[in-house]
């Protein structure tokens, strides 16, 4: 019985995984297709907006723990101060 519980809890996990994998792939916007060279003035407006939505969202600033003023100091033991 203890064997049916671990591939019970290991179908689960695979489930779990499978559907946050799932998500993870649509998080991130897909890049603009440009129109070609002799695309209209208003293909080639809403190929720009669209590449400046997606640059603003793909390199937006990602501030971690490490963003501090004390991460620039010399001792990363933090013996002396800044």
């Amino acid at each position: 019985m203890a064997s049916r519980g671990r591939w019970d809890t290991l179908f689960a996990l695979t489930c779990c995984m499978a559907v946050l994998i799932g998500h993870a792939a649509n998080a991130t916007p897909l890049q603009p297709k440009y129109p070609g060279d002799g695309a209209p003035v208003e293909d080639l407006i809403q190929f720009y907006n669209d590449l400046q939505q997606y640059l603003n969202v793909v390199t937006r600033p990602r501030f971690g723990k490490r963003s501090g003023s004390q991460a620039l100091c010399g001792d990363p033991y933090r013996l002396t101060g800044c």
